[in-house]
């Protein structure tokens, strides 16, 4: 947005051609009308801004949500981009994306594209679609109406060719659920000692775990909410790389995150004296409790060891914290406080494809920044790069998690 000013006009505008036309009910479905705003600031389009309402065109519009931080996302966006040079003059895709107007510059001018792409930070419109993921795209026909919201993954040539026969299309995209209720969704009270609890899917939770640093349960209690059972395990056995996991059955019949039947909520309290063991614990209270069990052994395979480059000081300041505070995303990783062991194994285990090793020999807690044009290895190698460190590709015995029946 130009400023702050156009950013709250949008969204009061919004709200009051949301509420006169639905109540208190804002949330946009298929069947509703495109709301009232503008796309703003566009990239690699023939508008700055882009007012769909009244937009001159009588062409499909495929809103595709998706992010240059979310590697599923650029296959997407590579797909749709074929589509719409089969259907060229009858549909326009828009990637909308969080990403600022100066990232979409450069991933477009990595990746020359005849998608239109929209910035829109504050997640506005996502916000509006009640989406629970980017991956989804919003269908509008000529009238400017919301035909569907499907996965992005489902829009395919028949897909489009059925729309503009006029056929009728179901949505099938993932709705956020978020419970609104203040009361702790496991009944736990700050005067329990300790407490375990395992259960099927939960309506209106979001998806999400959760180990609390601050408060009566600090560093003493666990909890996720509709999640699969390898996230579970990987979290208990502290695995972070895929690569790292076996599966001895079937991962599909168990492990789909599409079926709620498959999904659980998990909960653990440890006594105060026994935080430290609050992941033996939660290892023990899984297998006696899943119909999955888990062990790990040492298993020889292609890994990745972080090392320092010759002749180059690292580029990490040290830190005055104690104790690490970090996040990370597509986007990169920001810490402070944080060891290269931690930086290693939660963020780069996660993000490259092979697991890492950490033989720097840096020991100490540093503040460590990375940033990602686009979310894939050759831009995290070059943030690694940038902090004076460096990988290189080998064959170690590691730690693997086996999932069994």
């Amino acid at each position: 947005m130009k400023s702050q000013n156009m950013k709250t006009s949008i969204i009061i505008l919004f709200l009051l051609s949301a509420i006169c036309a639905n109540g208190q009910n804002y949330i946009l479905k298929s069947g509703d009308k495109f709301p009232d705003l503008v796309l703003h600031p566009m990239v690699n389009a023939p508008v700055k801004e882009l007012y769909l309402i009244s937009y001159d065109s009588k062409k499909l519009f495929l809103l595709n949500f998706w992010g240059t931080w979310c590697s599923p996302c650029i296959p997407e966006m590579d797909s749709l981009a074929k589509l719409q040079d089969k259907f060229s003059g009858q549909i326009q895709v828009i990637g909308v994306s969080n990403d600022p107007e100066i990232k979409l510059k450069k991933y477009v001018a990595r990746k020359p594209s005849k998608i239109w792409l929209a910035s829109d930070t504050a997640s506005l419109l996502y916000q509006m679609l009640n989406l629970a993921s980017v991956g989804h795209c919003a269908i509008i026909d000529a009238k400017r109406n919301i035909i569907a919201v499907v996965n992005t993954d489902s829009v395919n040539a028949k897909l489009i060719s059925r729309i503009l026969r006029g056929e009728k299309v179901e949505s099938n995209a993932k709705t956020a659920e978020v419970s609104r209720s203040d009361k702790d969704p496991f009944g736990i009270d700050s005067l329990q000692q300790g407490s375990f609890t395992i259960r099927t899917y939960m309506k209106g939770q979001e998806t999400m775990g959760k180990v609390p640093n601050s408060g009566p349960f600090a560093f003493r209690r666990i909890s996720y909410y509709n999640i699969n059972l390898t996230t579970m395990y990987k979290e208990a056995y502290d695995i972070v790389s895929p690569r790292q996991i076996v599966y001895e059955f079937d991962k599909k019949k168990y492990d789909d995150y599409n079926d709620k039947k498959q999904l659980y909520c998990f909960d653990l309290l440890v006594k105060p004296e026994e935080k430290d063991s609050l992941l033996t614990i939660m290892q023990k209270k899984l297998n006696e409790s899943l119909p999955i069990k888990a062990r790990t052994e040492m298993r020889s395979m292609p890994v990745y060891l972080l090392k320092r480059k010759n002749g180059v000081t690292p580029n990490l300041p040290l830190s005055d914290l104690s104790k690490p505070n970090y996040g990370f995303s597509g986007n990169g990783f920001e810490g402070k406080g944080v060891t290269v062991d931690e930086f290693s194994h939660f963020y780069l285990n996660n993000e490259l494809d092979l697991p890492v090793i950490n033989e720097t020999g840096l020991s100490e807690r540093y503040d460590i920044k990375t940033t990602n044009d686009l979310r894939d290895r050759g831009n995290i190698l070059k943030a690694i790069d940038q902090l004076g460190l460096t990988i290189e590709k080998t064959e170690r015995a590691v730690k693997v998690l086996v999932l069994y029946k």
